[in-house]
């Protein structure tokens, strides 16, 4: 199994930044057909940790972990098309629940499909769904324990 690589911003090289840039982009702006800046500040916030699972900078799977007030936000979760059912956006997000630990109150915006998903991981729906670039959301959080 590969391993989970993370960072934050400055700690990323050039060829690491365009692989995540390019996965995102792929699958965010290509794939779903939402043209919109999936690059923004909070890529290099402080705080905000990039994990992805890849051969060297070529990222196959990718999260993004931010600060979020006082706690914490989980987005940009993606997986190339060919990897998908194989379990690497769930370990992506457990490594990235383990590292802000588990009395950590952790929000995302799911895509409604995937709230199932995130559902398994301790996640529950917290408003009403939205449409964000024609695609149904719902809020959920993780309220630590």
């Amino acid at each position: 199994m590969r391993e989970i690589q993370q960072g934050r911003f400055e700690e990323l090289d050039g060829a690491t930044v365009f692989g995540l840039a390019r996965l995102r982009q792929d699958v965010f702006v290509v794939e779903q057909d939402c043209a919109y800046p999936d690059l923004d500040d909070n890529d290099f916030a402080p705080e905000t940790v990039h994990f992805w699972i890849g051969e060297g900078t070529s990222p196959v799977a990718c999260l993004r972990l931010l600060r979020d007030g006082p706690g914490w936000r989980i987005g940009r979760v993606c997986c190339v098309p060919a990897e998908r059912g194989r379990g690497l956006s769930g370990t992506m997000l457990t490594a990235a629940l383990d590292q802000v630990g588990p009395e950590a109150e952790v929000v995302l915006d799911s895509q409604v499909q995937a709230s199932g998903f995130y559902r398994r991981y301790g996640f529950v729906e917290d408003g009403p769904e939205f449409i964000e670039d024609d695609i149904w959301h719902v809020p959920m959080r993780r309220i630590g324990k």
